[in-house]
């Protein structure tokens, strides 16, 4: 190859890399934005659209974090950084409804009183420093405060933003109705028997929300319920189901629990003055209208999820009461995120009904290994004998699910005739306060969970009286997910359609090792002044006790004594000093390295690519020139 080839070679090289430097620059100044990312993580999602359009009043954001301390691992500086960008973006597409204020709250600050009145908690590194991570969100009196950015709930990040702006900007308070066949609320002994006691969950459920117990003959539910509980349905009149029908098609939502074997139903006082009841809840003509499919005479059972219980022929794997691992919940949606545990017991399943449009989302399901049982069989058979008839039929089963859809009524005639029994004056109808709907004009949610003894104390908590006071401990995460299912479905229609938006932190595995490296190199020197400066304080601290043995209040010391503390001294500064530089010495490598990765990443491979069309280029040109 000629001189004048390589010349050109050169210059188109370098020509190459001006360009490079010169779209990065235009492209850092440019107020435009390109989501190139696979799962569109920073791509804001329609639904926060929707909430930030709808806002009535402006909304001001303050953002705590502790960015100038020193002691800050460079994970939670990333983090902090993807925070406050999603908070800018935010605030830039808000259209001027949403104003961002950033603080750095430096210890013994009116910046940090503040955080703390807002009710920001920080942490506590290993250094002993104080680090603010949060944000509360401002519309008018109300207030709502995130504590801390947790970097576990990175996916639902923009979800948590926009959740607080959406309950920031309620005029009234949420408040949820109870409709239930189940005695949710205790009351005083029937007869010889002892008192119920009120559930815990619903005391906890009160903490956060106003609640209403709604009659289980219930005609029209009121209109300022957002969310409606519908606990073990089971015998309610056609004007209840009517009420329900008209309560979802007019934009409420439901979160609605079914049993096919309740033992809260079973144990209540009045069902064991009697024969035998029916556990099975009961919804005729609404499931299907909703496109659910349930048996309420099947229990289902897990093998792989069985429960060890105590028996009278000794511990067993009871298949028919699940113990849930975290691994079985879908981890990708905001309802059974960081969930651990769960523990159903003798519940069914549900699944959408043959020839439905209805969407359904699994949010939890059995394996493989489970099966059904009639539900009848588990009041006449042992433990033992229910094992063994149960069946794995290679079927996985929905527990619990979200049915979503623009729902039809189940009752196309309208409102049902008043019932009456023979002999009884039927007392005048009461006109209704919303119009009859034969479609839901939006569309809306419904939460199916297929249990019920699952919120039971015995099954969820553990009650433990504490000088006089009783306090509860959650046995496992039942409490958590009523809590996640009411926050979840108490919001907007916009707020729902918020996912999770994939996985940010995609560690460079090999920047992992070497940072593992330098950990390991600079550990054994950390150690060992750890361990000098251990031995300095106890020397010091031997020396103060002989004097203060002295019994004198004033001492004049010897002049070898003083120096010899005022060397302890030095040396425990040195040591101090010693220690400080080393972990200082070991962020920085850390962050070397990382920076490193990072330039190698942003220019090496498009460098090489290029060289590599140049190359191939003139093997082109040269090729000609030979032919």
């Amino acid at each position: 190859m000629t001189s004048g080839h390589w010349s050109k070679t050169g210059l188109t090289l370098i020509l190459l890399l001006v360009c490079l430097i010169a779209v990065n620059v235009i492209a850092f100044f440019l107020p435009v934005r390109l989501d190139v990312t696979e799962d569109r993580l920073y791509t804001i999602a329609e639904g926060t659209h929707s909430v930030l359009d709808g806002l009535q009043d402006p909304v001001r954001i303050k953002f705590y974090f502790s960015r100038s301390s020193t002691e800050l691992p460079p994970n939670l500086k990333t983090y902090a950084q993807r925070v406050q960008e999603l908070l800018e973006e935010i605030e830039v597409i808000s259209g001027g409804s949403v104003t961002l204020e950033v603080f750095d709250p430096k210890p013994d600050s009116d910046e940090e009183d503040w955080a703390q009145k807002y009710g920001i908690s920080p942490v506590t590194l290993p250094s002993g420093t104080l680090v603010y991570f949060g944000a509360v969100v401002m519309v008018l009196d109300q207030e709502v405060a995130l504590p801390f950015f947790d970097q576990r709930r990175e996916r639902f990040l923009e979800y948590d933003l926009t959740l607080a702006i959406h309950k920031a900007a309620l005029t009234q308070a949420e408040k949820i109705g109870i409709l239930s066949s189940l005695n949710l609320q205790g009351g005083p002994p029937i007869m010889q028997g002892q008192p119920s006691e009120k559930w815990a969950f619903l005391t906890e459920l009160e903490k956060i929300v106003n609640i209403e117990m709604l009659d289980v003959g219930a005609e029209e539910i009121p209109e300022d319920i957002s969310l409606l509980l519908v606990m073990h349905p089971k015998d309610f009149a056609d004007r209840t189901r009517y009420a329900l029908d008209q309560y979802v098609l007019h934009g409420g939502r439901i979160i609605l629990l079914l049993d096919s074997n309740s033992r809260a139903d079973a144990m209540s006082p009045m069902n064991r003055m009697g024969r035998q009841p029916l556990l099975q809840s009961r919804l005729p003509g609404l499931l299907e209208a909703w496109g659910i499919a349930y048996e309420p005479e099947k229990v289902v059972g897990d093998f792989q999820y069985a429960t060890q219980v105590n028996t009278q022929a000794g511990v067993l794997r009871y298949p028919i009461w699940l113990s849930i691992p975290s691994a079985a919940l879908v981890q990708d949606h905001p309802l059974t995120t960081q969930l651990e545990s769960l523990l159903f017991v003798e519940g069914g399943s549900v699944a959408k009904a043959e020839g439905s449009s209805v969407e359904v989302t699994p949010l939890l399901t059995t394996t493989k290994h489970s099966g059904t049982l009639d539900a009848m069989s588990l009041s006449i058979m042992p433990p033992q004998q229910l094992i063994r008839n149960l069946k794995p039929d290679q079927q996985k089963r929905m527990l619990m699910a979200l049915f979503s859809d623009t729902f039809k009524t189940a009752f196309p005639k309208g409102r049902p005739p008043q019932e009456s029994t023979e002999g009884e004056d039927t007392t005048p109808d009461t006109p209704m306060k919303r119009e009859h709907l034969a479609e839901a004009k939006e569309r809306n949610s419904i939460l199916v969970i297929t249990d019920t003894d699952f919120l039971t104390d015995s099954f969820s908590v553990q009650k433990m009286n504490f000088l006089g006071k009783t306090i509860i401990q959650p046995t496992n995460d039942n409490l958590n997910l009523m809590l996640n299912a009411v926050e979840y479905l108490s919001g907007s229609e916009a707020l729902m359609s918020i996912r999770s938006r994939g996985q940010f932190n995609r560690p460079f595995t090999r920047l992992l090792a070497m940072q593992h490296d330098a950990q390991i190199k600079y550990q054994a020197e950390e150690q060992l002044l750890l361990a000098k400066l251990e031995e300095v304080q106890k020397r010091l601290n031997n020396l103060q006790q002989r004097i203060d043995r002295s019994g004198r209040k004033e001492v004049i010391l010897p002049p070898e004594v003083q120096e010899e503390i005022r060397q302890f001294r030095d040396e425990e500064r040195q040591t101090r000093r010693k220690l400080r530089e080393v972990r200082k010495i070991l962020r920085q490598d850390i962050e070397s390295l990382g920076n490193t990765l990072f330039v190698l990443n942003l220019v090496a491979i498009p460098f090489l690519v290029g060289v590599f069309g140049i190359i191939s280029y003139q093997r082109r040109i040269s090729g000609r020139h030979r032919a």
